[in-house]
């Protein structure tokens, strides 16, 4: 499997590795239209001390007992996982390949789904930094559908850009969210559909 690893050996460049290649075509697909399906919702987020729709859908699923806060003001409750995503995570399925537990080493209980239905659903500079993923959270991102750009960037320098494809993996190892932050910005292009999954750790609940 094809991956670039942005380590170097002494001082890490980005605390990241993407895979391209990931899932096969096919796989790629057919998690593709599973996730179509999912119970996508639109939150509301309070910034500023507005209330304002959040720029993309977004669905939780994972462990009992798994809920999840951002910015104040959005809580998701967990789904029961899917089988597609409970296969996705676990490698249920060996003869389709490396699943993201066995391949990254990271333990995950919980994916949120974000589904950007155009060039004009995004999300901003942030890192992921909810106590209830513990501390030096690894997160394991899976990309479906149209090509966004993903920008990453040490808090005090300039941004690196990734072109995410369908069916690539990009891990953001533990520290990542600490020393870094990141975003997938709007553009005027006409773009289609992408449903990016981010699979996470979590304290509490219980399965």
């Amino acid at each position: 499997m094809q991956q670039l690893n942005l380590f170097q050996e002494s001082t890490p460049v980005l605390p990241v590795t993407y895979y391209p290649d990931f899932l096969s075509q096919e796989l790629a697909n057919e998690l593709y239209q599973h996730c179509l399906k999912l119970e996508w919702q639109q939150n509301q987020i309070r910034i500023a001390g507005k209330t304002m729709p959040v720029p993309r859908l977004e669905c939780l699923y994972g462990d009992k007992g798994c809920d999840y806060l951002y910015s104040n003001s959005v809580f998701l409750k967990p789904l029961t996982w899917t089988e597609a995503l409970s296969n996705l995570r676990d490698g249920l399925r060996p003869a389709v390949g490396d699943r993201i537990t066995a391949l990254t080493g990271y333990n995950f209980r919980i994916v949120i789904g974000n589904q950007y239905r155009s060039g004009q659903d995004s999300i901003g500079w942030h890192a992921d930094t909810d106590s209830s993923m513990g501390l030096s959270p690894a997160i394991a991102s899976v990309s479906l559908g149209s090509v966004r750009k993903f920008q990453i960037k040490p808090r005090n320098g300039k941004p690196t850009d990734f072109w995410l494809e369908h069916g690539s993996l990009l891990v953001m190892h533990p520290g990542c969210q600490s020393t870094h932050l990141h975003q997938v910005p709007k553009t005027n292009k006409v773009v289609g559909t992408r449903i990016n999954l981010t699979f996470r750790p979590h304290t509490g609940g219980g399965r």
